[in-house]
């Protein structure tokens, strides 16, 4: 087990991001009725959540929009916090553990 250098932010969609999914998606998504939590990895000496959330979270509402539909037009703009926080509930965390021993493997999105 190895502990990796980073903290993360973990964001899991609201009922405000189902509906809009529904609204979008072609067919129901998956998600529906049990929403999965996306893990992004960030800094791990950070001290206040909010400046953290705030630096990311265009980023991570582009990643999560685009998951579902990749016209832009028909994505909702995150322009502030708030409004993110209608669409994901966020939690963060500083201890990052790899239980495997193969080498981690990265792909640039």
């Amino acid at each position: 087990m190895k502990i990796l250098n980073r903290g993360f932010i973990k964001v899991t969609p609201t009922l405000t991001f189902i509906d809009w999914a529904k609204s979008v998606a072609e067919e129901t998504p998956f998600f529906d009725a049990n929403p999965e939590s996306t893990i992004y990895l960030i800094e791990d000496d950070f001290w206040e959540e909010e400046k953290i959330i705030e630096k990311y979270f265009k980023k991570i509402a582009k990643q999560e929009f685009g998951a579902i539909e990749e016209n832009i037009e028909n994505q909702p703009l995150i322009a502030d916090l708030e409004l993110f926080n209608s669409y994901f509930q966020s939690e963060f965390g500083t201890f990052v553990y790899d239980l495997l021993n193969d080498t981690l493997q990265a792909e640039k999105v």
